[in-house]
């Protein structure tokens, strides 16, 4: 492909440039959140240190409580990574149907929570993607 302009960005399709912002902002939005979450952590450790030396704590509670404290710290950032699908839920009732799929009454099996869960055809996705 021949630069034809000043900068090479001229040179890319208008789509192209599209999706390299969209990259752009997703990666930017992915890194400020793991700095947002690391900061969350830090000010927890913080809190949890100042509430010990507010109530004199011993050297050997405080060890047991850091660790008590990690632990949780560990199992929540395990829930994050945690990827849910169709068979985590049970379906209880179709509430809508839409252009792009439909819309269920779901309850999650571990916790009994109900929540409303939008399903996508990715076929029609996408198909709808590439006629824009």
């Amino acid at each position: 492909m021949a630069m034809t302009g000043s900068t090479p960005c001229s040179s890319m399709s208008n789509h192209t440039k599209e999706r390299v912002t969209m990259t752009k902002v997703t990666l930017e939005n992915f890194y400020s959140n793991l700095i947002a979450q690391h900061e969350e952590r830090e000010m927890r450790q913080r809190k949890l240190e100042k509430v010990m030396e507010e109530e004199g704590l011993k050297d050997e509670e405080k060890r047991l409580r850091r660790s008590a404290h990690a632990r949780k710290e560990t199992e929540f950032l395990r829930l994050k990574r945690t990827r849910l699908g169709l068979e985590d839920f049970e379906s209880l009732k179709v509430i809508g149907r839409g252009a792009f799929g439909e819309v269920r009454l779901v309850q999650k099996k571990d916790t009994g929570h109900v929540y409303a869960m939008k399903i996508l055809r990715k076929a029609d996705m996408l198909e709808k993607e590439q006629g824009t």
